[in-house]
């Protein structure tokens, strides 16, 4: 067998040809991967599956984590179930939405009156000076008296009364949550109808007085009210009452004694005259001496 030996151009030539073909596969490889699309990072964010009305509580149903692109990611984008369920949305959310911390918070939180109304109540608003609403002493969350000056016509005269006790100030002037400023103008109370229609009477009919109580005072003090009759007569000293002097009886003369009875009369004698059918009969009196015989 005879040695096979190769010039040394020839296996330069070999060299050349494997490396450029080595070359030409990297280079097309690297072309491919620039050519191909990358993956965009991802998060995972709170978005809703139906439509969330505004200030409604939201639900486990209502929300579902998804995954969304980082350059289509909202600012504050909420990335926790927990952290959405059982908040209030603060605007009407569509479906499919993102999330945003903005767009919920705490019912207590929430814009204006009707999430911090109980259910059954109503908000109703009267207005105050001074004088009247304890000169801006009164807060949103303190309770107060409602006193009012009535014409009471059982009665025919005007009667200081308290027919609301203990009711909660939402608000005060346009104040609902600063617990710096004070009521000057008006109070914003929580009441049930009933209530309501009681504030609306002692407004219309007479003027009315704001007591203030103090925290954790809860009772209700029973009354019909009071007058300025009465009022003056329980501060006028009271009349002691005159000592009764002893009756005297009057004297009765005793009664003047009775007659004697009258001698009994002459004995008499019955006689009867007959005439036809009829008879009569007569008495007459015994004589003396008939009597003796």
């Amino acid at each position: 067998m005879k040695n096979i030996s190769m010039r040394p151009g020839t296996l330069f030539l070999i060299g050349a040809i494997v490396l450029a073909a080595a070359t030409a596969y990297f280079f097309y490889d690297y072309l491919q991967q620039v050519s191909r699309p990358k993956a965009a990072p991802e998060r995972q964010v709170v978005m809703s599956v139906v439509a969330i009305p505004a200030r409604q509580p939201i639900k486990p149903e209502m929300v579902r984590m998804y995954p969304v692109p980082q350059k289509m990611l909202l600012t504050n984008s909420v990335a926790k179930l927990e952290d959405v369920v059982g908040k209030w949305t603060v605007a009407a959310i569509k479906p499919f939405e993102q999330i945003r911390l903005s767009d919920i918070a705490e019912k207590s939180k929430l814009p204006g009156l009707a999430p911090s109304i109980p259910p059954g109540k109503r908000a109703i608003t009267i207005g105050i000076s001074d004088t009247r609403g304890v000169a801006g002493a009164i807060f949103p969350g303190d309770h107060v008296d409602i006193m009012a000056n009535l014409k009471d016509a059982s009665r025919g005269e005007q009667v200081v009364q308290v027919p609301l006790q203990n009711m909660l100030v939402l608000a005060v002037d346009k104040n609902i949550t600063d617990p710096t400023v004070g009521a000057n103008s008006s109070l914003t109370l929580c009441a049930s109808p009933e209530e309501a229609q009681l504030i609306a009477i002692a407004e219309e009919s007479g003027a009315i007085r704001v007591m203030l109580r103090s925290r954790g005072d809860d009772t209700v003090v029973e009354g019909s009210g009071v007058s300025i009759n009465e009022y003056l007569g329980s501060r006028s000293p009271k009349k002691q009452p005159k000592e009764e002097q002893p009756r005297v009886q009057p004297q009765v003369p005793p009664a003047p004694p009775a007659p004697p009875a009258p001698p009994p009369g002459p004995p008499v004698i019955k006689k009867t005259i007959h005439t036809g059918r009829d008879s009569k009969t007569f008495e007459v009196p015994m004589s003396k001496e008939k009597e003796a015989k």
